[in-house]
């Protein structure tokens, strides 16, 4: 069983360097005494990829003695026990947390870490443990050859964690270290030990500096933001958490967006089949969401039947049919997970976040951004339009289909450029809401006799489904007429004024 340590930022400093002088009481709120213990040793093993795929995520994996031992950026650590049988083995629950960072890869043992720590207790007069410092001398070796040339680096760190004391005996500690010279960040990652090897330089492609505040600026910074979330949600849909598959479908498409609505901001051929290998990507884990959503969404609705309908067996069997789509389609994604193809999309995302190829007009400032926003919105006002213009029937299904996406886009678009365009993402995700509540009915419209005759098939009765299918077409209908006002406020011209 794993366990997990989580970092409270609010109960814990850390600093780089290691304090010269001792602590002043004087300073030091409802401190009377300090005690000293002794000096320990521990000596860690690393374990990573031969590319140092972890590390360079700052990610530290450590193990299998004391135990195995993920430390993630924030300093969050995930524990698991070594298995009796296989203790050089990567237990399941920390291996599925690597994967999206190793690229499939298993990770070996790479560096010991050699770590001399020193701790002191600071008390109160009634001898209650009030804070704890503990001053750390890390050494890293190599344990086999490695790519490059290989120096022998060490690092110190200085970690102070309150016990019972209060967040201003935290301040005043805070104040002594940094007069020292200490500097409150993490510790430095262990790929900086190690000088890897790179690119030759004929093959990399020079990145361009941006100033921040640029349109450039945004971009990026939104590519690495969503990059990071869609590697840290691969874990969560390998472990099935809850809205983990819809989280990581929502990230495909943030990333999609910024691709296709920012493409003037990048060069042409810069990213390559990505957009595509996203849109990929979303339909495979499109088809696992689309079953679980549609199966909550039916259940949930069968709570307005009338008991003639048997509200609580029609729910009861529906869940359990879609649990058994959602299962099917799972093993799809997870198959995926684990195939070639999203690696390389990943590490693809990760050389894109890094190094985006921008243009030249992705150094002008927030009126990029603002005409990238306007012509976002007009987009989803012309197909909007057109949408609503259209006869009733599949035809225009299909073109509330198209406006839809549109909004969505749109919507994130708004995202990449800030807090300036809150209003104008609010708008579109109220658009997008509507227009998606026409679909779930039309889409459930369809879905429904099919779901009658299987049930039929199967003996069951199937009053209900005839009176959920004669609910969807008002629902269609109310949520149409949302929909329209919704799409007046999204089109107002001063929602892209940017800041």
């Amino acid at each position: 069983m794993a366990a997990t340590h989580a970092a409270h930022p609010e109960r814990a400093l850390t600093y780089r360097g290691l304090p010269a002088e001792p602590l002043r009481l004087g300073t030091l709120p409802r401190v009377a005494e300090v005690v000293h213990g002794m000096p320990e040793e521990q000596v860690r093993i690393c374990h990573d990829t031969p590319e140092l795929r972890l590390l360079a995520h700052g990610r530290t994996l450590t193990g299998p003695e004391p135990d195995w031992c993920l430390t993630l950026p924030d300093g969050t650590e995930h524990h698991a026990p070594p298995a009796a049988a296989t203790p050089s083995v990567i237990p399941a629950e920390l291996a599925d947390r690597l994967r999206a960072y190793t690229g499939g890869r298993t990770p070996h043992p790479v560096l010991r870490l050699r770590t001399r720590h020193a701790r002191t207790r600071l008390f109160d007069a009634g001898g209650r443990a009030l804070a704890e410092l503990d001053r750390a001398e890390t050494l890293a070796q190599p344990l086999h050859a490695t790519p490059g040339p290989v120096r022998l680096v060490g690092w110190t760190r200085t970690e102070v964690r309150l016990v019972h004391g209060r967040p201003r005996l935290l301040a005043a500690l805070d104040a002594q270290l940094r007069a020292q010279g200490l500097t409150a960040a993490p510790d430095p990652p262990p790929t900086a030990l190690l000088a890897r090897r790179r690119e030759p330089a004929a093959r990399r492609v020079p990145a361009r500096r941006v100033a921040p505040g640029t349109a450039g600026a945004a971009l990026a910074a939104y590519l690495r933001g969503r990059t990071d979330e869609l590697l840290a949600l691969d874990a969560a849909v390998r472990r099935d958490e809850p809205d983990a598959v819809h989280r990581m479908r929502v990230c495909c498409r943030r990333l999609r967006s910024a691709l296709t609505a920012g493409r003037r901001l990048l060069r042409r051929g810069g990213v390559g089949p990505l957009p595509e290998e996203l849109r990929w990507l979303g339909q495979v884990l499109g088809r696992a969401r689309d079953a679980e959503a549609t199966g909550e969404r039916l259940a949930a609705a069968c709570a307005e039947l009338p008991p003639a309908a048997a509200p609580g067996q029609l729910a009861a069997h529906l869940t359990a049919r879609f649990r058994r789509r959602y299962a099917d389609a799972r093993l799809q994604v997870l198959e995926v997970l684990d195939s070639e193809r999203y690696f390389e999309l990943l590490d693809a995302l990760g050389t894109l976040a890094e190094r985006p190829p921008l243009r030249g007009r992705a150094r002008r400032g927030r009126a990029e951004l603002a005409r990238l926003l306007r012509r976002e919105q007009r987009r989803t006002g012309r197909r909007l339009r057109a949408a609503l213009a259209h006869p009733a029937g599949p035809g225009r299904d299909e073109a509330l289909h198209r406006a839809r996406k549109a909004a969505k886009r749109a919507r994130y678009t708004a995202e990449l450029a800030g807090r300036d365009a809150a209003r104008l993402a609010r708008r579109m995700r109220d658009l997008q809401e509507a227009l998606g509540g026409y679909q779930d009915a039309v889409t459930a419209e369809r879905l429904l006799p099919q779901l009658a005759a299987q049930a039929r098939a199967d003996g069951e009765d199937t009053f209900g489904y005839g009176v959920l299918f004669a609910a969807q077409r008002p629902a269609a209908r109310a949520a149409l007429r949302d929909a329209r006002p919704a799409g007046r406020r999204a089109r107002a011209r001063r929602l892209t004024r940017l800041r």
